[in-house]
């Protein structure tokens, strides 16, 4: 937001305080400024001069010498414009003067001395294009800076919009310098509010119907307008502030914005259709031409201001183009309303168009001015050009008009909460200042709050010590040390399992930490099917992308896979968060479950199944030494066939007979959905019941002595069918109960033309330990021919 100080020296004498006291009490007490600029001060050397004489350049067709006087000194200038004249006044921009990033300097034009450049209206700023030098009126004093002539000697303050989201109060000109005269202790000149007007008798047919929709409604018949530009003052406010000119009764309405925060409308009276108003909803498939040229289709209740059965606005965000004022208006009709912010919001959600008037809006004002707002602005459309106005009664009503908000506090609650001992007469002066009523009974405070404040702003006792804080200083304040006890935290096993394992993957193994948002589309609720029932949709309707709360933290990865894919050959990540399940329709709360999800990118070609099979076991044989270094070793893989998963390349962990962890390659129907060009391999951990069987078993000791013998080891190689499980066999072996077999895996599978289609050969390893004596080689062939005929008698075929 954009103000002028010029504009807030209206309203308090802000010149009787050094500016540099100004901006610091701003920051410290009010809000941020992001940008502080003297307002088109490159202009300042541009000044009105006349043009004395007018010759044909010696040297060139196309080019003219000058002299032009501003009144005391002469100058001899060069143009190639062909509008001027002897006698015309113009703006001359001096040598050292920056136009466009070009320096002016005084210079020869074909030989002949030229001491400056006169300016168009394009080289001013003031238009896209020109076609010639700007003419000054024949009044115009000499030798005086474009900015002093157009109004433009001002400083513009820019505040940081989102340090006020929640003072709708310091959205204008006034309320800020409301504001700054409070905390300054200064004095507050004017009050736009007060404008005294006299009404018409009759409302001149209009009617309002009450709404709900509506804290406050009015229209207004104005008659005899008269269209034409806008006086300087106002021409160069709007300007000043980032707005546009129009004409000189668009203008008012938008200088009413930035003076007093209350947006209004005009609507031409020969265009609308019937003389009653009403604020409703809109149904879907409504349409609206509006002033921005658009004809948006709208969604269901979208908030509508309907003229007859004829909608002429969307109500708090843009006008319509039908009912539009342009320059053969006569009678208008004046609208000035405060709606709910909340249908402001949903309006602005669901269309995407953002006005200056739907900024405010969204804020919550209060209704209290919508009638005084009427009254000075007939005072500006008579000193903008319209002496001849008949304004008539307002028609309307107002819901909140007697709405006061009294908050009840008392000295200690205050001291307690500030952290200072301030005395009841400053609380009493500081709460006065602000605008606050207050009555004191002993040291307890009844607070009436100010009603440009009472809307969603000050509402608790803690607001009005914030209020107190921020007036007196927060660095006068001073930081003591909490004076409290020292005692033992108290122990949170999930959270230092949870460090655990973020160690284990992020250092050890080399997974990336990542965070996603807690939100879901409806495709995303949709991937683990057995949550789908249980998804939760959030009633305020966010983009579609957001509208769900996750069931799975799958979706947030395999996005975060897909941005990644063409960037990096390898990517392995996982993320530790809530999914959130909603059983029924009842009003309990939805259920949490933690969760820690990883995913790895295969860095191999889809179709490479022997290569994506080794990255697959390479990820279950990572979670393995995951629940071996937090010393939980009694962990059984499992095949299990799982929705989202391939159906051949899908495990479970179990840990005391409880499901822990699931594995797998996500199948190709979700990967085509998310447009991930390589296999995905995806699991994650119930972080909840991994904790519980940690408590229980993970600190127990699992150790075994080293044997004073050494290892040994078999290998075995089978041929099975190309989709036979790989596990079967190692199961089956360790149902032999063989004393010395520390551990049987995988080693390595292959296939190819010599193993023969549809087939692969797979090499199990038996690690073997003996703790009592050294194995010999009969006990080796002993063992060697066991595992043979175990395999020959359940029907496998040696290789």
């Amino acid at each position: 937001m954009k103000l002028s100080v010029d504009w807030l020296n209206e309203f308090t004498p802000l010149s009787q305080v050094p500016f540099e006291k100004v901006l610091e009490k701003i920051n410290t007490s009010i809000c941020e400024i992001d940008d502080v600029e003297d307002f088109k001060s490159h202009l300042t050397s541009v000044i009105t001069v006349k043009i004395k004489s007018l010759e044909k350049h010696p040297n060139a067709e196309k080019l003219q010498t000058t002299i032009a006087t501003d009144g005391t000194n002469d100058y001899q200038i060069v143009t190639a414009a062909t509008n001027v004249n002897v006698g015309d006044i113009v703006p001359l921009a001096l040598p050292g003067t920056k136009l466009d990033g070009k320096e002016i300097l005084d210079s020869e034009l074909r030989g002949v001395r030229s001491q400056g450049m006169y300016c168009s209206e394009k080289e001013l700023g003031m238009a896209l294009e020109s076609t010639g030098v700007l003419i000054f009126p024949k009044d115009t004093s000499l030798g005086i800076s474009v900015r002093k002539f157009f109004l433009w000697e001002d400083t513009i303050l820019t505040i940081d919009n989102k340090s006020i989201t929640h003072r709708p109060d310091l959205w204008s000109h006034f309320g800020f310098a409301r504001e700054l005269a409070s905390q300054l202790q200064i004095p507050l000149n004017s009050f736009p509010l007060q404008a005294d007007t006299k009404w018409e008798s009759g409302n001149e047919g209009l009617t309002v119907e009450k709404s709900e929709h509506a804290h406050a409604y009015y229209v207004c018949s104005i008659q005899n307008v008269n269209i034409t530009s806008s006086i300087p003052k106002i021409k160069s406010r709007l300007e000043k502030c980032g707005i546009r000119s129009i004409n000189n009764v668009v203008d008012v309405s938008n200088y009413l914005l930035l003076e007093l925060g209350q947006p209004t409308h005009f609507f031409d009276r020969s265009k609308l259709q019937a003389t009653s108003f009403t604020v409703s909803k809109s149904k879907s498939g409504d349409s609206l031409a509006l002033l921005d040229d658009t004809s948006p289709t709208l969604q269901e209740n979208i908030l509508l201001i309907q003229n007859g059965n004829t909608p002429v606005a969307l109500a708090g965000v843009m006008g319509g183009k039908d009912s539009a004022v342009t320059d053969t208006t006569k009678n208008i009709v004046m609208e000035s309303a405060v709606f709910k912010r909340e249908d402001v919001r949903f309006t602005i959600r669901k269309t995407n168009i953002r006005t200056e008037s739907a900024v405010r809006y969204e804020k919550g004002l209060d209704s209290y001015t919508c009638l005084p707002v009427i009254k000075r602005a007939v005072q500006l459309l008579i000193e903008n050009g319209n002496p001849n106005l008949k304004v008539f009664t307002p028609q309307g009503f107002n819901h909140t008009e007697s709405k006061t908000v009294t908050i009840e506090t008392n000295l200690q609650f205050l001291r307690h909460k500030l952290g200072k001992k301030i005395t009841l007469p400053e609380v009493t002066d500081i709460l006065h200042r602000l605008g606050f009523v207050v009555t004191i009974k002993e040291e307890l405070l009844s607070v009436v709050v100010p009603k440009y404040r009472q809307n969603y702003d000050v509402t608790i006792p803690e607001d009005l010590v914030e209020e107190i804080g921020r007036t007196i200083g927060y660095a006068s304040i001073r930081t003591e040390a909490l004076s409290m006890a020292v005692e033992t935290p108290i122990r949170n096993p999930l959270r230092e399992l949870e460090r655990k394992v973020k160690q284990f993957l992020a250092l050890e193994v080399g997974f990336n930490e990542v965070y996603n948002y807690s939100f879901a589309s409806p495709v995303d609720a949709k991937l683990e099917s057995k949550f789908e029932s249980t998804s939760l949709k959030i009633a305020n309707e966010m983009p579609e992308d957001h509208s769900f709360l996750r069931n799975s933290l799958y979706p947030g990865l395999i996005k975060q896979t897909k941005l990644n894919q063409d960037r990096f050959e390898t990517v392995n990540l996982f993320e530790l968060g809530r999914t959130y399940h909603k059983i029924g329709k009842g009003p309990e709360l939805a259920d949490e479950k933690r969760w820690l999800a990883m995913v790895s990118l295969s860095k191999h070609k889809p179709t490479d199944l022997n290569s994506i099979e080794q990255e697959f076991l390479i990820v279950r044989e990572t979670i393995s030494e995951l629940f071996l270094y937090l010393n939980l070793p009694n962990f059984e893989w499992k095949k299990e066939s799982v929705n989202h998963f391939h159906p051949n390349a899908s495990l479970v962990l179990n840990y005391d007979g409880k499901e822990v962890v699931e594995l797998g390659i996500l199948h190709t129907r979700f990967a085509d959905l998310y447009d991930i060009k390589r296999r995905v391999i995806l699991s994650k951990i119930n972080m909840e019941v991994l904790a519980e069987i940690w408590e229980t078993h993970g600190r127990n000791s699992h150790f075994n002595p080293p044997s004073h013998f050494p290892q040994g080891q078999l290998d075995l190689s089978l041929l099975l069918n190309e989709t036979d499980p790989t596990e079967s066999f190692a199961n089956l072996v360790q149902t032999l109960k063989i004393p010395e077999l520390e551990s049987v895996f995988v080693q390595t599978i292959f296939q190819g033309e010599s193993v023969g289609e549809g087939k692969k050969s797979v090499t199990y390893r038996f690690r073997l330990m003996s703790y009592d004596k050294t194995f010999t080689q009969e006990r080796f062939k002993e063992l060697s021919d066991s595992l043979v005929n175990t395999a020959k008698d359940n029907g496998y075929t040696l290789r």
